[in-house]
């Protein structure tokens, strides 16, 4: 059945890792405002209200209550495909996104005692895209059809994908240097994916052939998980580690969509794949998650401060991510499976970040950390396809005014990956491919503004000043 071989290429090329920028990697997005700016290294002592996220530990060593907004984040990313094209033609997709990220607070309630409450809301991930490639050429026998000398193809992807995390955190201190805590999170995902296929080509003697391709899914999905910590800190030192749990789910429901039909004239081929349509929905939608740890530690000499973070996340297993059942259209023996998976791959990101005190009420920030993608095979349609390796690089200020803290900021992630995966699928496919490789560009410019407020406790006077320092080592 080689007529459709040409149009099924312009799809993987599509789907290949210009899709989505977050989809399989753990560390793109911080929470919190020195978050960002650190590169999330500060596990070990975080210093404000984002213990909540990184180690709910900490949260009992907090010396004020605060109110955390990490207020505006403007990302512009940009994704190109070397040759995506063909003919020597760049795909490039450009965006610029302005993104929630962390709302965070402490509850005081006398009955707490020593122990510490927070509440928490953040974008765990979050990714809209709509891309189109066109494609026209002209030559001898296109896409393996005898006689076609002219083809166009039009391809559309349209993606959106969020998952929201909602959370309260205890936490409580084991002296004055230990503190242990829990962040139970409750995670709301839905993702849509939508796929559009239009393909004409023509030969001589009024020979014809023309082509459709749509495919969808959608799934909303809700489970649960948790944050476990323990953090120690003294004055110059800081060590803490934080376990995640896998996640249970809780409910979860999609729909699937499949449609195809080829109309051929004059090409005289024995052969043709049948028109097909289905639409499912009720479906059992499935999404995990699996453990990780992170071990973090600080130091401080003089007015500058040095945290090292790391974190390993376990092996997803393959599941399947919205069960359809398979089906065969009319008067074919061909069988349709539109099953979705989903597994990734164990990894181990780290981060280094470095704190430069200019005054009571100034700090600087350099970071550095990696955000490597989880991408691994399955045997149906794969949900994740961002397969490169991401690194990030964050500078930016954290001021006080009042009693109130500001952060302004920036982080660049890049990577690019050389992948020989579209070239398999050509040879798979019967066909000579243009090119044995493809290199995927990905860069992304975050902008970051930010704000903490410093809540009055009732038996600490207005003249203290410990909410108007930056945060540092206990």
């Amino acid at each position: 059945m080689p007529v459709v071989r040409p149009w099924g290429l312009l799809l993987l090329l599509l789907m290949s890792p210009l899709a989505r920028a977050q989809d399989a990697h753990y560390w793109t997005r911080q929470f919190g405002n020195r978050a960002w700016l650190l590169g999330g290294a500060f596990i070990s002592n975080p210093g404000d209200i984002s213990a909540v996220y990184y180690n709910p530990g900490a949260l009992a060593l907090l010396q004020t209550p605060e109110l955390e907004l990490t207020g505006t984040v403007f990302e512009s990313t940009s994704l190109t495909v070397r040759n995506g094209q063909g003919n020597g033609q760049g795909l490039t997709e450009s965006r610029l996104d302005v993104l929630p990220s962390l709302i965070a607070g402490s509850l005081r309630w006398g009955f707490l005692g020593k122990s510490r409450l927070a509440y928490s809301l953040l974008t765990r991930q979050g990714f809209t895209a709509s891309l189109e490639s066109r494609e026209q050429g002209s030559g001898t026998n296109l896409g393996g059809v005898p006689g076609m000398d002219q083809l166009a193809a039009d391809v559309r992807l349209d993606q959106d994908v969020g998952e929201y995390w909602a959370g309260l955190t205890w936490s409580f201190p084991l002296g004055r240097h230990v503190g242990v805590g829990v962040s139970p999170f409750a995670a709301v995902r839905d993702q849509e994916t939508n796929i559009q296929v239009l393909a004409q080509g023509s030969g001589p003697g009024g020979s014809a052939l023309l082509s459709t391709l749509g495919r969808d899914f959608h799934l909303r999905h809700v489970r649960l998980l948790a944050k476990l910590g323990v953090s120690y800190q003294r004055e110059h030192l800081s060590a803490g580690l934080t376990v995640t749990t896998p996640s249970l789910a809780l409910w979860g429901e999609g729909e699937s969509s499949f449609e195809r039909a080829i109309l051929e004239r004059g090409f005289g081929l024995s052969s043709l794949p049948a028109s097909a349509f289905d639409f499912q929905e009720g479906l059992e939608a499935r999404f995990q998650s699996s453990w990780a740890v992170a071990l973090g530690v600080g130091g401080t000499l003089g007015s500058t401060s040095v945290y090292l973070a790391a974190e390993g996340f376990a092996r997803v297993k393959r599941f399947t991510l919205v069960d359809a059942r398979a089906f065969s259209p009319r008067d074919s023996q061909e069988v349709i499976d539109p099953d979705v998976d989903f597994a990734l791959a164990p990894l181990v990101n780290v981060a280094l970040g470095v704190e430069q005190r200019l005054g009571s009420r100034l700090r600087a920030y350099l970071s550095a950390h990696t955000d490597f993608s989880g991408v691994t095979e399955t045997p149906n349609m794969n949900a994740l396809l961002s397969g490169w390796d991401l690194y990030h690089v964050a500078t930016g200020l954290h001021f006080t005014v009042g009693r109130s803290r500001f952060t302004l900021g920036g982080n660049v992630a890049f990577g690019q990956q050389t992948t020989e995966r579209l070239a398999d699928a050509v040879e798979r496919a019967g066909l000579q491919p243009l090119s044995g490789s493809q290199k995927v560009r990905f860069l992304q410019l975050s902008l970051i503004i930010g704000a903490s407020f410093a809540l009055v406790e009732k038996d600490q006077s207005p003249d203290e000043d410990t909410a108007d320092e930056a945060p540092t080592m206990r």
